[in-house]
């Protein structure tokens, strides 16, 4: 039986953007500024919200919310994309890689169940327009806000635990142009039948149970 390479890697390369010659040349404009615009447009919604008083109700509670998460999700990918087209290489390491699934699963997961939130809120409002002032109240708002975000943290931080346990033994070339769990787990030269049915599950608790909820909605 041949013994295998387990030296650990130490870097991934992001293989996303090696079918297009010179691509930082004509990615890098494009990227920055769809990354500047979803910012600023996220940042000014929210600010909007804060300082308006005529804006204080439940669905812009948690618009802005979501205007929050839009940014923190871009930010989580794109600027490392930004300084890999000024660098012209596609790497990162490996806590970073780690650090950047983390956030993204983190902050998808809660943009997820936040949109099943803001579902209900309408169904409230449409449905029950008479008792809409005391289902959405203040206090209420929060209490489902808040959840949101647990829950997006602890579903990756089970993942991201998953995830640490992987070996990569030499092969470091991840054919997508950030870190993600998917690409991660076929690289990998351990057993990532765990991690795979961990994902499948998720899918459907993370994204499938908030879509439905808002279909029935």
């Amino acid at each position: 039986m041949g013994v295998r390479n387990q030296t650990q890697v130490v870097e991934f390369v992001f293989l996303g953007f090696s079918g297009i010659p010179n691509s930082h040349i004509y990615l890098f404009l494009p990227f920055l500024a769809i990354y500047l615009v979803t910012v600023l447009g996220n940042l000014m919604i929210f600010t909007l919200i804060q300082l308006d008083s005529s804006l204080q109700s439940p669905m812009y509670y948690f618009l802005s919310h979501l205007s929050c998460l839009d940014i923190c999700l871009s930010s989580v990918t794109v600027p490392k994309i930004l300084v890999n087209f000024l660098r012209q290489q596609q790497t990162i390491t490996y806590n970073q890689c780690l650090a950047q699934m983390f956030f993204l699963m983190s902050f998808t997961g809660t943009e997820a169940a936040l949109l099943g939130v803001m579902a209900y809120d309408r169904y409230a409002a449409i449905c029950k327009p008479l008792h809409y002032s005391h289902l959405m109240n203040t206090k209420v708002c929060a209490i489902l806000a808040f959840p949101t975000w647990v829950w997006g943290f602890l579903d990756s931080a089970f993942h991201a635990a998953l995830s640490s346990k992987l070996h990569f033994c030499g092969v470091n070339q991840i054919h997508h142009i950030f870190c993600d769990l998917p690409p991660l787990a076929k690289i990998s030269c351990s057993d990532a039948h765990i991690n795979e049915l961990a994902i499948s599950i998720a899918s459907f608790l993370v994204g499938g149970v908030p879509f439905l909820f808002t279909i029935l909605s």
